[in-house]
């Protein structure tokens, strides 16, 4: 059997994008369209900020200023396990800095008690937090914990990056990122967050949560959700499935 080429037709109620795509011919898991769905993210962010631009809001963010790596960044389960991969294929010493700076995290996590922490009532200090997400959101960004890809207030993985990093963007000043849940953030909204529709996508293919969880806890998954999210599928059925949790859809030929 042989590769397949084809067009895809997906359409939103905020653009339409067709791109040509190469279906693979034998059975594969569902991490071979990640790289097909970033690309995705990164256009659709491109296209937001374009029109946010038109309309007199350019994007604020800019290289250098990393407030959002220190905020609660909340990955599909798929995501997570694609990172684990990427820094199991690390080579030393980068890969032991990369796994130390992750335990970093989690210690500081444990120790802060902020997991743990009861989010019902209001916050004083985080007077714009208001749900109980919120809240521990605005509790973990106090304690000012970078991610461990963070380098020089850089992504060292750029181009790698998880999909709600590529589609967080905001309008107003950098230094209201610092001041998060303090003063007001303009993000820039999308019609689908295309992490979301992964892992409903994942839900359906390989059976596991839709749960969303710390992109710090990546090297930690349950070893039956990494079983479960190697196993191999038809290539097309999982892109079709992809599709419709994204928005309506064709495909030529």
């Amino acid at each position: 059997m042989t590769s397949s080429e084809i067009r895809i037709h997906l359409q939103t109620p905020g653009w339409a994008i067709a791109s040509a795509l190469t279906v693979p011919a034998e059975p594969a898991p569902l991490e071979t369209w990640l790289p097909f769905l970033k690309a995705l993210a990164s256009q659709v962010s491109r296209s937001a900020a374009e029109a946010a631009d038109q309309a007199g809001a350019p994007v604020s963010c800019a290289m250098g200023c990393g407030a959002c790596c220190r905020q609660l960044v909340g990955i599909s389960l798929i995501e997570a396990r694609a990172l684990a991969q990427l820094v199991a294929a690390m080579p030393e010493p980068r890969q032991g800095d990369i796994r130390a700076r992750f335990a970093a995290a989690l210690a500081r996590l444990t120790e802060s008690g902020v997991l743990d922490a009861d989010y019902v009532g209001p916050s004083p200090e985080f007077p714009l937090a208001a749900t109980e997400q919120q809240r521990l959101a605005a509790a973990w960004f106090s304690l000012r914990i970078a991610c461990p890809f963070l380098e020089n207030e850089s992504c060292g993985i750029y181009e790698d990056r998880p999909m709600v990093c590529r589609e967080h963007q905001v309008t107003s000043s950098p230094a209201a990122c610092a001041q998060l849940f303090r003063e007001p953030v303009d993000r820039i909204a999308l019609p689908v967050r295309l992490g979301a529709a992964l892992a409903r996508a994942a839900e359906t293919i390989d059976g596991v949560s839709t749960a969303i969880i710390p992109l710090v806890m990546s090297l930690d998954l349950p070893g039956e959700v990494d079983d479960a999210l190697a196993r191999k599928h038809d290539p097309r059925w999982m892109l079709e499935t992809l599709l419709a949790e994204i928005g309506d859809w064709w495909i030529e030929p």
